[in-house]
C-alpha cells in the first residue's frame, strides 16, 4: 500500500473509532504539513486528558513542537530577508518569489517578459504530473522557480542546485510559500561521488558550469577562485527503494551525459521519467554528442519532444541530428520507460 493510501486508511479508521485513543494516536505518524503537526499537538493534549501515559505523550509532543519551532524560525528568516514579488501561476494561483539578488531578479525578468507563456509546455506538463502527487527531482533548480511551483501543485520535490549562492534563494522561495515537503540539496550531479571545484561566478540565467569542473587545477582547494562542491550520482541520491522519483527534470547546461551516466541504476529500474533540457550547442564542450545522450537509455524507452503548447510528439530522425550550433534553441526531451 502506498504511503498516501496508508495515511487515508489510518485516518478513516480513526474516524470510525473516535473513542479509541490508540487509533487516534496512529494519526500522528502521517503528518504532511505544518497544519497536520499543529492538529497532532492538539490531539496529543486530548489524549493526555484521556489518561494516556505522560512519558509517551511528552516524547511525541516534544518532537512535533521542535518541528513547528523550525518552521517558525524559517518564517522569521523570510520576514527578515526580502523582498519578494508575487506571481500568478496558471493552474496554481499566487506564489511569492524572492527578488533579493541579481540572479533572482534576472530570472524573474525572463518570466515577466514571457508573461504566463514562459516555457508554457514544460510548466503545464510538469504541473499536471505534480498534481498526481509525483516525487520530482528538480536537478539544476537555479532559484527554485519550478521547485516552488511543483511543490505548490502537490509534488514532493527534491531540488538539487550546485551553485552555493543560489541555495538560500531556493530555500526562501519554498519557505515563503510554506512548502514543507520540498528538500534542497547543494550538489552537482555527475557520474561520480566526491568533491569537485568550480570557478566562482555570478549565477545569472544563461551562465553554466565551467569545464574546469572536469579538470580543476590540482591546488584548486587552496585558491579563492574556486568553490568546493559535492558531486553526487543520482543513483546515490535515490539509492533507497522508497524514494525513487517518478520524474527527474534535468537542466545542467551541457552536462547531461555525465549526469545520466550517474543514473544507470535509476534508468534500469524503469520507474522514472526523465525530462531533459537538452543543450545541443554546449554538450560538445563536455566531450559528448546527441548520440551519446540517446545511448544513455536502453532500447524500448520512448523519447518525445515536449513542445511549447504542452503537447508531446514522437522524436523524428531529423530531431536526432542535433549539431553543435549556438543558434539552436534548447530542446525539451522526455524519456519514458517501457509501459
Amino acid at each position: 500500500m502506498s504511503a498516501d493510501r496508508q495515511a487515508l486508511a489510518t485516518l478513516a479508521k480513526a474516524t470510525q473509532e473516535p473513542a479509541n485513543p490508540m487509533v487516534l494516536a496512529g494519526c500522528l505518524g502521517v503528518a504532511r504539513s505544518r497544519g497536520d503537526i499543529a492538529r497532532s499537538l492538539a490531539l496529543l493534549e486530548w489524549l493526555r486528558v484521556l489518561g494516556l501515559p505522560v512519558d509517551s505523550l511528552e516524547r511525541q509532543r516534544s518532537a512535533l513542537q521542535r518541528t513547528l519551532d523550525t518552521f517558525e524560525h524559517r518564517d522569521r528568516i523570510v520576514e527578515q530577508t526580502g523582498p519578494f514579488e508575487t506571481l500568478e501561476i496558471d493552474g496554481i494561483g499566487p506564489l511569492s518569489f524572492s527578488v533579493a539578488t541579481a540572479a533572482s531578479r534576472a530570472f524573474l525578468d525572463l518570466v515577466r517578459a514571457g508573461g504566463r507563456d514562459y516555457e508554457p509546455g514544460v510548466l503545464r506538463w510538469m504541473v499536471a504530473e505534480a498534481k498526481r502527487g509525483a516525487v520530482i527531482a528538480d536537478v539544476g533548480a537555479h532559484i527554485g522557480y519550478y521547485s516552488t511551483i511543483l511543490a505548490a501543485a502537490g509534488a514532493v520535490v527534491v531540488a538539487v542546485e550546485m551553485h552555493p549562492d543560489l541555495l538560500l534563494e531556493v530555500r526562501r522561495n519554498l519557505w515563503a510559500n510554506k512548502l514543507d515537503r520540498a528538500h534542497v540539496i547543494n550538489a552537482a550531479v555527475g557520474d561520480h561521488d566526491g568533491l569537485i571545484f568550480n570557478l566562482r561566478f555570478n549565477p545569472t540565467p544563461g551562465l553554466r558550469v565551467n569545464d574546469q569542473i572536469t579538470a580543476p587545477p590540482p591546488d584548486a582547494y587552496r585558491k579563492a577562485l574556486f568553490d568546493a562542491i559535492l558531486c553526487v550520482r543520482l543513483d546515490t541520491v535515490f539509492g533507497r527503494e522508497q524514494i525513487i522519483p517518478d520524474l527527474v527534470k534535468l537542466d545542467v547546461e551541457g552536462y547531461e551525459v555525465h549526469a545520466l551516466h550517474g543514473a544507470k541504476s535509476l534508468i534500469e529500474g524503469g520507474r522514472t521519467k526523465f525530462l531533459i533540457e537538452f543543450h545541443p550547442h554546449v554538450i560538445g564542450d563536455f566531450g559528448h554528442t546527441a548520440d551519446d545522450l540517446f545511448a544513455c537509455f536502453p532500447e524500448g524507452w520512448h523519447c518525445q519532444v515536449l513542445e511549447d503548447d504542452g503537447g508531446l510528439r514522437p522524436l523524428t530522425e531529423a530531431d536526432r541530428r542535433f549539431e553543435h550550433n549556438p543558434d539552436i534553441e534548447n530542446v525539451k526531451l522526455l524519456f519514458s520507460p517501457p509501459a
